[in-house]
């Protein structure tokens, strides 16, 4: 029997393909080499742009605001986490 293929949405494009693993993306990225990267996701950097210009429509009517970025990896414990709970 041939492998299962599915259809699935991701970062706003339908994939096909084999199921793949629960991993996140920044372990997918340490684990590969810059060769996998080229050969393996062409259109990442239009699915990242894409992201950016799906933000910058939301924020555009707001007149003024601050924005702080960070990750979502540091725990509340973290003085860094602190820090940017008081800064918000």
């Amino acid at each position: 029997m041939g492998k299962d293929y599915l259809t699935r949405e991701q970062g706003g494009v339908i994939r096909r393909g084999p199921p793949q693993e629960a991993v996140t993306t920044d372990q997918r990225l340490l684990e590969s080499t810059p060769e996998d990267w080229r050969n393996s996701d062409p259109w990442r950097v239009m699915r990242i742009q894409s992201e950016f210009v799906e933000g910058f429509e939301h924020l555009a009517p707001i007149k003024q605001a601050i924005s702080i970025f960070g990750s979502a990896r540091v725990q509340p414990d973290q003085v860094n986490y602190t820090l940017a709970y008081q800064i918000g």
